[in-house]
């Protein structure tokens, strides 16, 4: 059986969202050396699927639409997916999908960061169309901050993060109905036509303060491949969080991507995730389009 993680984060006020978004102007999530300076708007649809601590196997999908703004030493995006799933069968931290269980006990890690007060699980078995909800999911703004370029003998060093904001539909149960972000600084080299990083941060969540709950330090790693006169790019990547939910495994995920220049303007991805251990989901598949405009 899966276990979830569902973590209550903290309650922030209003005007001090403001100073988050211009913060993130200057932190954020790494940058891809080989995104092109502008606008760009992105569409892709992630389906997660995992069994649940209740014994149910449940798939959910998300259709994620957004946008990008690069510089030569920032950039800063926004993503808002439109979710179908039945009835919270999972919730979203960042790059990784935790299983919600059977009741609102929380006795599993889902459960757990929604807590009594929260968006409890209501899961309700197999998923048919019966019982479909759907509704917009929670918005992510990311960002990063180029602090020392690369050169040829030297890494590159940035400064990321992200901010989620609450705006998930109740009826999903698939948020925690807080505020919760990321700060943390990568490094990365290229190396002929293989790229490496390593990033590593600090994931705060407001609900911290209570006994079972611990703010997690982020780890990531990757090796990538460029080929094909730099049509075509493969990412092996591994991510894992420390102790979010007490008594609960550190989640852990190890993913595969691929992506295709298919001209100067317009690019496509695909991406495939397992959850390594019970704290995560089972698979993740994911496909989409990036337009430069």
């Amino acid at each position: 059986m899966k276990n979830g993680i569902i973590v209550k984060l903290c309650n922030i006020k209003p005007n001090s969202i403001f100073s988050l978004i211009i913060f993130l102007i200057v932190i954020g999530a790494f940058s891809s050396a080989a995104a092109q300076e502008g606008f760009s708007v992105n569409t892709s649809i992630t389906a997660v699927e995992g069994n649940l601590s209740d014994g149910s196997h449940n798939i959910a999908y998300y259709l994620y639409g957004g946008f990008r703004y690069q510089v030569q030493d920032y950039y800063l995006s926004l993503s808002l997916p439109l979710v179908f799933n039945s009835s919270g069968s999972f919730t979203q931290l960042g790059g990784m999908y935790f299983p919600n269980g059977g009741s609102d006990s929380g006795n599993n890690i889902g459960e757990g960061m929604h807590g009594s007060g929260g968006q409890g699980s209501m899961m309700n078995g197999n998923l048919g169309m019966s019982d479909l909800n759907a509704g917009i999911g929670d918005i992510y703004v990311y960002g990063s901050y180029t602090l020392v370029k690369e050169t040829n003998s030297l890494p590159g060093f940035s400064t990321d993060g992200f901010v989620k904001f609450p705006t998930a539909s109740t009826s999903l149960n698939i948020g925690t109905g807080k505020i919760d972000f990321n700060l943390a600084v990568s490094v990365r080299k290229f190396i002929g036509t293989f790229s490496f990083y390593v990033q590593t941060g600090y994931l705060f969540l407001g609900n911290s303060s209570e006994a079972t709950i611990e703010n997690p330090i982020t780890f990531s790693a990757g090796i990538g491949n460029i080929f094909g006169r730099g049509k075509h790019l493969f990412l092996l990547e591994y991510d894992s969080y420390s102790t979010i939910v007490t008594g609960f495994a550190s989640p852990k995920q190890l993913s595969l991507s691929y992506s295709y220049l298919i001209n100067p303007k317009l690019s496509y991805t695909m991406i495939g995730s397992a959850g390594l251990n019970n704290s995560t989901s089972d698979f993740i598949v994911a496909a989409g389009f990036n337009f430069n405009l």
